[in-house]
């Protein structure tokens, strides 16, 4: 018992001799004057932890090397490889599919502006690509989005947009045998599920500024007129020496912005559509240098490092299932800098596109809207 009282007296007496300010300070109050400044630390403020999204598109992310890039005239082309290839699949191109016949794309009954019909008729899936020109029918479409077409599918109803809003008659019901792909703010703004008529802005923006007059206010006819095909034909060229065999997709710039990324399951299949893929960048850098664009004076030039954070930007988006007419599930994106769509089928990611904020631009060039478009879009 002494022991104790003892043990209890020293203890007090430690409290009372202890000074003033620096008790004051370990019980939260403010110091007094003999507390040193430096020993009032703040606690760090830690954000919760952000769980990474676990899904093909950011698993594909994971795998990816960004290789130097290479440019020409504004446009810079960073390719990708892929540590570990999931799906070796050798998907169809619209392109090769219509050109040996096994795909057949028409109208839908009397024709419906947003949608078409198309049968495959060969042993393999086709893909067909966000932004795909078909050419023909009552007026020449897009695709809305990707589509993985089973083989031998029988008729499935395709989403599309018009991209030719003039034309509602002629060339029969069915589509031609070539096949090209949007300019990328078209594309873009498709993809991000915009409506018809920022659709026939966009291909107005592009009719306007490379000064190609075409009647029915046809994104074909733009893209291959004879001036734009000729610079479209050098950025191809410039480009053809630079694709590394095991490339899976690229990252593009446009006068040192990043404003896309395109990635495929394999190389086999990114073979098959990158120089579509590259004229739609191409045509779209094109027309911004004939504008003179000043985005060329504030940013001379991107590297891997801007490549790859916007690759990353996969890690930090908020992400949405939905159908698809086709195989496998689409898998939208929406991030800080970027909106993106992914094709998923079993498991794998097939095709993935990823579009700068700055690319999707709705830009309002007034269109005096003809009979013929509010009747088509009656229909």
């Amino acid at each position: 018992m002494e022991r104790t009282l003892l043990v209890i007296a020293l203890a007090l007496g430690c409290a009372v001799a202890a000074p003033a300010g620096l008790a004051a300070y370990l019980e939260g109050e403010e110091p007094g004057p003999d507390v040193p400044q430096q020993l009032i630390r703040p606690l760090p403020v830690v954000p919760p932890p952000v769980p990474v999204p676990h899904n093909a598109l950011t698993q594909a992310v994971h795998r990816i090397s960004v290789l130097r890039g290479h440019t020409y005239k504004g446009l810079t082309v960073f390719p990708l490889e892929m540590s570990r290839v999931t799906d070796r699949t050798e998907y169809l191109s619209v392109e090769e599919s219509l050109r040996e016949g096994l795909l057949v794309i028409t109208e839908k009954g009397g024709g419906s502006v947003p949608s078409l019909l198309a049968e495959n008729k060969a042993d393999r899936p086709i893909l067909m690509l966000a932004g795909e020109i078909m050419s023909g029918g009552k007026q020449n479409r897009i695709l809305k989005e990707d589509v993985l077409l089973p083989a031998r599918s029988g008729w499935v109803e395709l989403p599309v947009y018009c991209v030719e809003h003039g034309r509602w008659s002629g060339r029969g019901m069915s589509f031609g045998k070539s096949s090209a792909v949007a300019a990328l703010n078209v594309r873009a703004i498709a993809q991000a599920g915009a409506p018809q008529q920022q659709v026939w802005n966009n291909v107005s923006y592009y009719q306007v500024n490379l000064h190609v007059d075409s009647g029915t206010g046809d994104l074909q006819t733009v893209q291959g007129s004879g001036e734009v095909r000729e610079a479209v034909d050098e950025y191809k060229d410039a480009f053809r020496e630079r694709w590394p065999r095991r490339a899976i997709g690229m990252v593009v710039a446009r006068h040192g912005r990043i404003v896309g990324a395109e990635i495929f399951c394999n190389p086999a299949v990114f073979r098959k559509h990158r120089d579509r893929l590259l004229e739609s960048y191409a045509v779209d850098c094109y027309t911004a240098r004939r504008m003179e664009d000043r985005e060329r004076r504030r940013h001379a030039s991107a590297d891997t490092d801007d490549a790859e954070r916007f690759l990353r930007h996969a890690f930090r988006a908020e992400y949405e299932w939905r159908g698809t007419p086709g195989l496998g599930r689409l898998l939208s994106a929406r991030g800080a800098g970027f909106d993106g769509l992914s094709l998923v089928h079993r498991k794998a990611l097939v095709h993935a596109a990823l579009f700068a904020h700055e690319g999707i631009v709705v830009h309002p060039v007034p269109i005096a809207p003809p009979g013929i478009r509010r009747r088509a879009q009656s229909e």
